[in-house]
């Protein structure tokens, strides 16, 4: 599936055109990955909990600690990611992150908390990659724009099918996930291979934004050199932010451990997992 602008609708060289197609094309691409995120969070599983914490609660922490640690080990993978066959990277890891569906579905609750994690990791490099489609052009702020706006389109999209298949079709909450990424795989395939199809950035574009190149471990290193400071005040942030986040998951673990205690009741309880 090699990018090729001379297969295009879209002339290279017409900006307003090429603009509006990318932005149409990652806003798509994007909201169909959601469909692989968020389903899970339609279920309630309610009177389930694992060491006294609510199950969809600790759903939710598992996959956010797989899509936050992907992100750091996304700097060194997309930072390195080379221009083409990047359509292969994109289907493999949602590949991996609708199988890891599958065994959340099959695998017996509490275990399957873990695939969540599995989850979360391949999904928190998939902005990264369809960014790099359309940065280093004049007109990436705007395609950019458009594409945050998917976070709001497409988690109520997904929601609403995952429920609507466990309302109306009768699927589990444990198998409800991975049918709604069964029903968007096609079309996540169709929107990748018109992603693909973005024509590069213009030589205008590249002389206003500069080219982008795979960056090397040595010009990682220049780059946090030249921007240290402002990299240090935006860490200091996003660490106070998490602090916050970790003291509240650390108080609730807390008040769960002090259920168990007082109940004296084994960690795992058959019962409190009702059968797929």
């Amino acid at each position: 599936m090699p990018n090729n602008p001379e297969s295009m609708f879209i002339k290279p060289n017409n900006r307003f055109g090429v603009a509006v197609y990318a932005a149409i094309v990652v806003f798509l691409t994007y909201a169909m990955v959601y469909a692989f995120r968020k389903p899970f969070t339609v279920g309630t599983f309610d009177g389930m909990t694992f060491l006294g914490i609510n199950y969809k609660v600790c759903l939710v922490i598992s996959q956010v600690l797989g899509y936050t640690l992907s992100k750091f080990y996304g700097i060194k993978f997309i930072g390195e990611l080379k221009r083409f066959e990047r359509w292969k990277v994109i289907v493999l890891l949602m590949m991996i992150a609708w199988l890891s569906l599958f065994f959340f579905a099959i695998v017996p609750a509490p275990y399957n908390i873990l695939f969540l994690f599995i989850n979360g990791f391949p999904l928190g490099m998939i902005w990264g990659i369809i960014f790099s489609y359309i940065e280093g052009r004049r007109t990436t702020d705007f395609i950019g724009a458009v594409l945050a706006v998917s976070f709001i389109f497409s988690s109520g999209v997904v929601k609403s099918v995952s429920k609507y298949l466990v309302i109306n079709w009768e699927v589990t909450e444990f198998w409800g996930p991975f049918i709604t990424g069964l029903i968007f795989i096609i079309p996540l395939m169709i929107c990748v291979f018109f992603l693909e199809k973005i024509p590069l950035p213009s030589s205008a574009d590249i002389l206003s934004r500069n080219e982008r190149v795979p960056m090397t471990k040595e010009k990682r290193k220049q780059l946090v050199l030249n921007f240290l400071p402002g990299l240090v005040v935006l860490i200091i942030i996003y660490t106070l932010l998490l602090y916050s986040g970790i003291y509240a998951i650390t108080l609730q673990l807390i008040s769960g451990m002090n259920w168990v205690l007082q109940t004296r009741h084994p960690y795992l309880h058959r019962r409190r997992y009702p059968s797929h």
